[in-house]
């Protein structure tokens, strides 16, 4: 697709099998978009543009049958939809209209005293419990280098140390499931302290998005599209301004590929000098 067709003849370089990269921009106070630029969305094997409208129409009635005589445009509307293939977590946080943040892991910093740590006050035998430090926040990563930690049964009262077949633990996500049948005699209504003696080398925190800050994800959308049929030649649409929002299910579980859903609409950006302050697409002759 070479751009303006200026030689009044069919031209089969105007035929299009499109491909595409698609990134956002956040945008500043001002509407234009921020220092930190367009961020690659990666892999979006679907993106399509919907234009609509909306008109009231006049019929005539100077004759036997009422025909239209004019059709009056009253709104338009450009549209979006995407799927994208790459769940990070930037691409995670659009699809909840959240954030990305970094959570810090505790268990660098040690912590003695089994009391000060209940993982279950009231324990109930074979089920799964969150590892938390003395201040109640999440504690992850518990096989890193370094980590040196316990369980205890009745901690302020007659403390007995868990040995190893007492619990099974998911030390990556700081998960732990007391069992019966072990080395101590564990039983549900039981107190369960955690003690961090020593914390890990490295401390290896989470990266996270919360969900649901914001109604919708606002920015400038550009995609680049590939055009197969005419070797590789490239155009440029850019919308201004799209308000996003998740469209569809995500599969957490399945046989495919995981895919998320997007929709949006294009809306006025006053900020930029193009002619449209809605969508720009733009080419040249790469072949010539």
């Amino acid at each position: 697709m070479p751009g303006i067709n200026t030689s009044g003849a069919p031209n089969t370089r105007d035929y299009v099998l499109g491909r595409g990269i698609v990134r956002l921009a956040s945008l500043t106070a001002a509407g234009l978009p921020d220092a930190d630029g367009f961020r690659d969305l990666g892999n979006a094997p679907e993106f399509s543009i919907t234009v609509s409208a909306e008109d009231v129409r006049h019929q005539s009635s100077r004759s036997q049958l009422k025909f239209t005589d004019k059709r009056c445009t009253v709104s338009q509307e450009v549209g979006v939809t995407f799927i994208l293939d790459e769940m990070n977590f930037g691409n995670l946080a659009d699809y909840f209209s959240g954030e990305t943040g970094s959570y810090t892991n505790p268990h660098d910093t040690a912590f003695v005293g089994h009391d000060t740590a209940i993982i279950a006050a009231v324990l109930k035998v074979g089920n799964w419990y969150q590892i938390k430090d003395d201040t109640g926040a999440r504690v992850y990563d518990l096989g890193a280098a370094g980590a040196v930690y316990s369980f205890e049964q009745d901690p302020a009262g007659t403390p007995a140390v868990l040995a190893a077949d007492d619990y099974e633990i998911d030390e990556q996500m700081g998960l732990v499931r007391f069992k019966s049948g072990g080395t101590t005699s564990l039983a549900d209504g039981d107190v369960i302290g955690f003690e961090l003696t020593t914390g890990a080398t490295v401390g290896q925190d989470l990266d996270e998005v919360s969900a649901l800050t914001q109604a919708d994800v606002t920015g400038a959308l550009l995609f680049i599209q590939t055009n197969a049929c005419d070797q590789g030649n490239k155009s440029e649409y850019l919308f201004h301004k799209v308000s996003l929002s998740s469209d569809g299910d995500l599969p957490l579980i399945g046989d495919e590929i995981q895919q998320a859903s997007f929709t949006g609409v294009a809306e006025v950006n006053s900020a930029v000098t193009e002619t449209s302050q809605v969508l720009t697409v733009r080419t040249y002759d790469q072949q010539s």
